[in-house]
């Protein structure tokens, strides 16, 4: 068993050691890193692929705790988001479906980053059918935190599956779950308990 630090919107292999009940919790009481997937994520638009950031109050040194960390409100960033969800996937097959749970966790008033992004994990395991592992504050000795598996600049391999956007840029690795959930719906969990490894 492993914990993981906290992720918006976390993309797929992320989600596949969740499904496969390797992750004993999220561990949110680690030196917060800038530069990562904990307010970052990878969505697909007309243009390609985009990252969205949440804004985050500015941090001191030495960091605090990823648990102290609280989102900033300035910017509309919330409309901001809405509106590129809405505008990049308004054409999947599965956005009517979803879209009402997704405004409303777009727009949740959270002010801690780690509550926002664990309200939106909620929501993706929900959909898919698997449990959500609490956040924890403490570590034992044997989780493995796999921090450097979860920022932008490394890439992991994701399973291929329909997506929107497919026929212009080729398949995109290493995106958002809620891209596959909205371009493949309940298939989402076939890909993510498929027997081979993903990584």
């Amino acid at each position: 068993m492993m914990t993981l630090p906290t992720a918006f919107l976390p993309n797929i292999p992320y989600l596949y050691l969740l499904a496969h009940n390797k992750v004993s919790g999220i561990y949110v009481g680690e030196q917060y890193e800038k530069q990562t997937f904990r307010n970052r994520t990878n969505l697909m638009g007309p243009n390609g692929k985009v990252t969205f950031t949440i804004p985050v109050e500015k941090i001191g040194y030495p960091s605090p705790s990823t648990y102290e960390v609280c989102i900033s409100e300035h910017g509309q960033w919330r409309n901001k988001l809405w509106q590129m969800l809405r505008s990049n996937y308004c054409s999947t097959p599965y956005w009517e479906h979803y879209c009402e749970s997704i405004g409303k966790h777009v727009f949740n008033p959270a002010h801690r980053l780690v509550d926002y992004n664990h309200d939106w994990l909620a929501l993706l395991c929900k959909l898919i059918g698997i449990d959500t592992p609490p956040l924890v504050h403490a570590q034992d000795d044997s989780p493995i935190i796999l921090t450097e598996f979860y920022t932008p600049k490394h890439h992991l391999f994701s399973r291929r599956y329909w997506q929107v956007f497919e026929y212009k840029f080729g398949f995109q690795p290493n995106l958002s779950a809620l891209d596959m959930l909205l371009c493949i719906g309940p298939e989402s969990r076939l890909i993510l308990f498929e027997d081979e490894p993903i990584a």
